[in-house]
């Protein structure tokens, strides 16, 4: 009976390290990229789950900051305002990585609408509120990795 015990409770340490080093978040992947005369500091999101959770359920974005969506394949991707807790600029990118579309200003109250491009679009760039008419960013501007 006490080595049963000390089985169980053997197993079931194994079993919640296995879950604890399954649950490891991914690390988060930042690149340096450029548009116009302004450089950001953005996440990368190219996973179906990076892409969900997006900006969701964060505070705010530091100046200079953002996310980029990076899209399997060019589409009319659509973006909301779910769970958000700031308002954003978002601009949406074609395969030679030329704006084409943005939307400025999205504030989370506009959920549950969804917001999407006229054409299809290979990335999306999410930024604070206000970065695009400070830094003249808008259709026909180019980005830029810089790293």
């Amino acid at each position: 009976m006490k080595n049963f015990f000390f089985l169980i409770i053997g197993l079931a340490f194994i079993g919640g390290c296995i879950y604890l080093f399954l649950q490891k978040p991914v690390p988060t992947r930042f690149n340096l990229i450029q548009i116009g005369d302004a450089t950001f500091k953005v996440e990368i999101a190219d996973t179906e789950k990076e892409r969900i959770q997006g900006l969701s359920g964060r505070e705010g974005l530091e100046e200079g900051s953002g996310m980029l969506f990076v899209f399997d394949n060019p589409g009319k991707h659509g973006i909301w305002m779910k769970d958000m807790h700031f308002p954003i600029d978002i601009a949406w990118l074609d395969a030679q990585k030329t704006v084409f579309w943005v939307e400025k200003s999205v504030s989370p109250d506009t959920f549950p609408q969804v917001f999407y491009p006229p054409s299809e679009a290979l990335y999306v760039l999410e930024v604070p509120a206000g970065t695009f008419k400070k830094n003249h960013i808008d259709i026909g501007k180019m980005m830029y990795q810089t790293e």
